[in-house]
């Protein structure tokens, strides 16, 4: 399935506010696209915003500046401050030292070096056939992808959340080869201006066909978005003189 008509899917049946996003890890510079825009001195979360929100195909590596992201993407080998818990600890998410180290235990990790980089583009772009993808929408809508997740096989959709480093609960979604429920970290909305009405959904490109098609198969039964509230189809009260208006109009028919 190309990346372009995953979008037509999605905007068919979701309309997010942003365009839905690939990423393609890279093992050299030229599977880059030659119009990757690049930018020094930001954040992963930066890069992928960027793309999502303005439309451009935006590059990353081991210069961005979040050793967290660096990290995950196998950029570059944890150092020592990373490896004793530090990060955690002084950002402020762990309490202590030693509980900063199993913050860091949990974050997926590529193996260093796999990659050189990797770009992040509108699907609708057609820039590369991606390696995972990532939907950003309000919960009602990233609701709509758990229903074409579980259509063909029920169940409970299981996840897990961080809390911080959600570049990489993206990124596991690739190395599980299974989707994501994510809610966006704190630096996700610190520095990629992520709201607080979004959440996320992120899964394997393998994934694509099956959840573009469970999406229109549980559209086509009913389960759509927006979600027809059903206060819109009720009798509603008005005041008595309303009612005696109508009642009075109806007398002069």
């Amino acid at each position: 399935m190309k990346p372009s008509e995953f979008a037509r899917v999605v905007e068919r049946y979701i309309r997010p506010a942003t365009f839905p996003i690939g990423f393609k890890l890279v093992k050299s510079q030229d599977e880059v696209p030659e119009k990757a825009r690049r930018f020094e001195g930001i954040t992963i979360c930066q890069a992928y915003n960027m793309a999502r929100r303005y439309r451009w195909t935006v590059y990353f590596d081991g210069d961005t500046t979040c050793p967290l992201g660096v990290v995950a993407y196998g950029f570059a080998e944890p150092d020592e401050l990373y490896n004793s818990g530090e990060l955690a600890y002084d950002a402020g998410y762990a309490a202590s030292r030693e509980v900063g180290v199993e913050f860091e235990k949990a974050v997926p990790k590529l193996n260093v070096g796999e990659y050189v980089g990797g770009f992040a583009f509108p699907l609708e772009r057609d820039e590369a056939i991606p390696d995972f993808a990532v939907v950003y929408g309000t919960p009602g809508q990233i609701l709509r992808f758990i229903h074409a997740v579980l259509h063909e096989k029920g169940g409970a959709f299981e996840t897990k959340i961080l809390g911080r480093a959600a570049c990489s609960e993206y990124l596991e979604s690739f190395i599980e080869k299974r989707p994501r429920f994510v809610v966006p970290c704190y630096g996700d909305r610190l520095f990629g201006l992520t709201q607080d009405d979004e959440v996320a959904f992120a899964f394997s490109w393998e994934m694509a066909e099956e959840i573009a098609r469970n999406l229109e198969a549980t559209h086509k039964r009913g389960i759509r978005y927006p979600i027809p509230s059903t206060a819109l189809r009720l009798r509603m009260i008005l005041p008595k003189s309303y009612e005696e208006s109508m009642k009075n109009m109806k007398k002069s028919d």
